[in-house]
């Protein structure tokens, strides 16, 4: 007679399984709140925009029409080459230093010159989303960017685990210095957004995967070597497959 499974021990197995990828994975609750909790809350972060390429800006002038209405990016070497001016090194400045340098400049062939300079393209700051989302990678830093607007626009999917989302935030070297953990159910279902944080240029975002969706994972890369011969055979890969493009808060997830 054909044995037949012990469904209770393989699902004890698969738990058991998720616990040792949780602790694997990330499912420890990091608690550097102060780093990105501000009080009083700021509306947008307190540090200065300074342009890089591949910034665009705007230059306004009422009385050097050469440089009125010019729009340019800037080049990889950090320079403009603006009309009248010539090449002109801007990176790392802010739009503030820059409009008093090209109306320094301008000053040589126009005695009142005015110059202003804004950023129309914000190109060269980043923001980072990874993890379990249905839109992963950079994302434009604006330095108004909070922790619920990008995760809004990240779509986590509903093999996300949305209590234990980290915020990592490295150095200038690169280097993890500070993160936290927050729970996007309370943002989104209690209204609780004490931890919905103003981001900084480079911060990172990653959403985990659930446990039971770890597992899958987990299994996928251990049957990835036989998946060629197995591909007609319906197995946890595909129903994992199959459930991984449904973002968080959707229609299918809410039933």
């Amino acid at each position: 007679m054909k044995r037949q499974p012990n469904t209770p021990r393989n699902l004890a197995l698969i738990l058991g399984a998720a616990v040792v990828l949780c602790g694997s994975f990330g499912c420890k609750t990091y608690t550097d709140y102060s780093a990105f909790i501000k009080e009083p809350r700021p509306l947008v972060t307190s540090t200065e925009y300074r342009l890089s390429p591949p910034d665009v800006v705007l230059i306004s002038s009422k009385r050097v029409r050469e440089l009125n209405g010019h729009s340019e990016t800037i080049r990889p070497d950090g320079m403009l080459t603006l009309p009248l001016l010539g090449s002109v090194f801007v990176a790392g400045r802010t739009c503030e230093e820059v409009s008093a340098q090209l109306q320094q400049a301008a000053r040589e062939y126009y005695e009142d010159a005015d110059v202003s300079v804004r950023v129309v393209g914000f190109n060269s700051k980043k923001i980072f989303v990874f993890g379990e989302v249905s839109t992963a990678g950079p994302f434009p830093y604006n330095g108004a960017n909070t922790i619920l607007e990008t995760l809004a626009r990240a779509q986590p999917t509903r093999l996300a685990d949305p209590s234990r989302i980290q915020v990592l935030r490295p150095n200038s070297k690169g280097e993890l210095i500070k993160r936290m953990t927050i729970s996007l159910d309370k943002m989104v279902k209690q209204g609780d957004t004490e931890l919905n944080a103003v981001l900084e240029e480079g911060d990172i975002i990653y959403v985990p995967a659930n446990p039971l969706a770890a597992v899958g994972l987990a299994f996928q890369q251990l049957l990835l070597p036989i998946q060629p011969a197995a591909s007609t055979v319906a197995g946890p890969t595909d129903i994992y497959s199959s459930f991984r493009a449904q973002p968080y808060g959707s229609a299918e997830t809410q039933r």
